[in-house]
């Protein structure tokens, strides 16, 4: 076939296949990576083309999946070349193509997360777990993690080689009387909520630059709007956690 054949040809648009549900109703205090919060678990719910058995067939062989998924809350892309990654501190740029930043032409973002279970009702879904990215993204592609030749052992990442340090889970404190509040309000999933706010205060979701002591952070998770304050010798303080909705 003759390359003037293959130019002619227009890209394909996407369409979603699925959606995310998450416990993450806005971006901040998302995870910055898959994998980070272990606790973090979500649901990808097939559009009802796609919602048939044989999408999935052989897929409980996996441990592990990929998520081809857009960043649905972004404002269209501005064009900027370069970006400012938090593991740089947020002071030093990069390429945007040399970053894992959302701040992209297409906005794709790319999640490894651990498949838990294939669910067949009331609809196809796939549970999964370790995920970063916020409630209702569009998941516009699903393919099995492949070990042997997507871990390298001679990778580099120069700069971003390891997993970002996470505090001690001793160092995110949660007063006893907000744990009480969270376990008396929701007893079916208060622990596992709780859980989830622990795990995720073990890392920062303010920008890198940012260690005042006296700024409230706050971010909406699993139905609740926790705010917490940072401490000196790397903790953190829950300051409040409210039932989103609640009169």
């Amino acid at each position: 076939m003759s390359a003037n054949v293959h130019s002619s040809r227009k890209p394909q648009p996407l369409r979603p296949v699925a959606t995310l549900r998450t416990p993450f109703l806005e971006k901040f205090g998302v995870p910055r990576q898959s994998g980070l919060v272990p606790e973090a678990e979500g649901l990808v719910v097939f559009a009802p083309e796609f919602a048939r058995n044989e999408f999935v067939r052989g897929l409980e062989a996996f441990s592990h999946i990929w998520l081809i998924t857009q960043f649905h809350h972004n404002d269209t892309w501005a064009g900027a070349a370069t970006v400012r990654p938090p593991r740089l501190g947020g002071n030093e740029r990069v390429g945007v193509f040399a970053s894992r930043s959302p701040n992209r032409p297409n906005g794709l973002g790319l999640s490894l997360v651990r498949l838990i279970a294939v669910e067949k009702s009331p609809t196809l879904m796939l549970r999964v777990a370790g995920i970063d990215a916020v409630d209702g993204t569009p998941v516009f592609d699903v393919k099995p993690y492949l070990p042997w030749c997507e871990a390298p052992v001679e990778a580099r990442a120069d700069w971003a080689q390891a997993a970002p340090a996470a505090r001690a889970a001793e160092n995110v404190i949660i007063p006893p009387e907000l744990s009480l509040h969270v376990l008396n309000t929701t007893p079916e999933n208060g622990s596992a909520t709780l859980a989830l706010v622990r795990q995720l205060l073990q890392h920062n979701h303010q920008p890198a630059y940012q260690h005042d002591t006296s700024r409230l952070y706050g971010m909406s998770v699993a139905g609740w709007n926790v705010r917490w304050r940072l401490l000196e010798g790397d903790r953190v303080e829950v300051c409040a956690l409210e039932r989103l909705g609640a009169p």
